[in-house]
C-alpha cells in the first residue's frame, strides 16, 4: 500500500511556525480537516512524500527531528534548510530502507 508523508504548518496568533510530520493513506486534506478541530490556526500543506515504506520513512523522520520539539507531541519547529531538504530527505531515508528490505533478510 501506498501512503504519504507530510510536512504540514501551523502559524499561532504570536506568529510562531509549528511544523507536524504525519502519515496518511488518505488524502492530506482529509488529515487535515481532522487536525484542524479544536485548532484555531489555519493548517497547510508544505510538503508530500509518497512510499511504500511510509510509517517507517515517518518513524525515523520523529527520531530525526526529535530534538526539534519542546512540547510533548507531534508539533515541532524546523529550520527553513529542513523544509526545503524535507523531500530530500525523504527519499533518501526511503532510499536506505529499501536497500535495507532488499540485502538484509533480518530487516523487515
Amino acid at each position: 500500500m501506498i501512503g504519504i508523508v507530510y510536512l504540514l504548518l501551523s502559524v499561532s496568533p504570536d506568529n510562531i511556525e509549528f511544523h507536524k510530520i504525519g502519515i496518511t493513506t488518505r488524502p492530506v486534506e482529509k488529515r487535515i480537516k481532522a487536525l484542524q478541530t479544536g485548532n484555531p490556526n489555519s493548517i497547510i500543506v508544505l510538503k508530500q512524500y509518497k512510499t511504500q515504506n511510509y510509517r517507517k520513512v515517518e518513524l525515523v523522520l520523529h527520531k530525526r527531528f526529535n530534538h526539534h520539539t519542546e512540547a510533548k507531541n507531534e508539533w515541532r519547529t524546523l529550520t527553513e534548510e529542513q523544509i526545503n531538504n524535507f523531500l530530500n530527505i525523504c527519499k533518501e531515508i526511503d532510499d536506505n530502507i529499501n536497500f535495507l528490505l532488499k540485502h538484509n533478510t533480518f530487516y523487515k
